[in-house]
């Protein structure tokens, strides 16, 4: 009559036990991230989807106001708009229009008006003397590790870089915000620049990555019960 035996060693079960503590954790780990993930998104949605707020005039931490719509009223400079390649909503490849707007104390807040699309090669006319701005608030971009660097002599821009660009502009350290704003669409505009091409560049697949992680986690138990379990005469 055939039985069933357990034959494994002490260095089989410590490897074993050993990654099996790891994906238990990894597959915790990722748990843990669902519920503040995914309240941070409800928060950035209802940001963008509420009334504008009133932009203080200081604001020294942007971070927690970042994806939130405000206003504010300024003077629009007259300058050209610094062209920042990169791709609108529909992943279409283009330029994002950004120039300084001036508040009544003086500091300036980096606007981006709008984007355009790549084979645009005059510029819309964009707003110049005193305008309200309502968009939503962002942190300065950071390059990635492919992105081409900022070439301000030639006025070539492939990051919109707060402080790069109010270099450009002339601007110290004090005299514009560290922050951005993407100006909301204007109706105005025939088509271009189109306005409000915030994206929201936050994934949130940790619910996935916790059933990988303790989907493996089953795995290797079984196998290690399918390699440890003989049958027996």
């Amino acid at each position: 009559m055939n039985r069933i035996a357990f034959e494994t060693n002490w260095k089989i079960v410590t490897a074993v036990l050993s990654a099996l503590a790891i994906l238990i954790f990894l597959g915790t780990w990722q748990a843990q991230k669902i519920g503040p993930k995914t309240q941070l998104l409800k928060s950035i949605e209802q940001g963008m989807s509420a009334d504008p707020m009133l932009l203080p005039v200081h604001l020294d931490d942007p971070q927690s106001v970042v994806y939130r719509r405000v206003s504010f009223d300024g003077v629009a400079a007259d300058a050209p708009a610094i062209k920042v390649f990169g791709t609108n909503l529909k992943g279409k490849p283009g330029y994002s229009l950004y120039k300084p707007v001036i508040r009544q104390h003086g500091r300036a807040v980096m606007v981006n008006f709008g984007w355009i699309p790549l084979a645009q090669q005059k510029l819309p006319i964009l707003p110049v003397g005193e305008i309200t701005v309502n968009g939503v608030l962002m942190e300065s971009a950071v390059a990635g590790d492919f992105t081409p660097p900022d070439n301000l002599e030639k006025n070539e821009w492939y990051t919109a870089n707060v402080h790069e660009m109010a270099q450009f502009f002339g601007l110290s350290s004090k005299e514009y915000y560290h922050f951005r704003i993407f100006a909301d669409h204007s109706d105005d505009t025939a088509g271009f620049p189109q306005g409000g091409q915030v994206r929201v560049d936050i994934p949130n697949d940790h619910f996935e990555y916790m059933l990988t992680w303790y989907g493996l986690a089953l795995g290797l138990i079984g196998v290690f019960l399918a390699f440890s379990l003989k049958k027996k005469d």
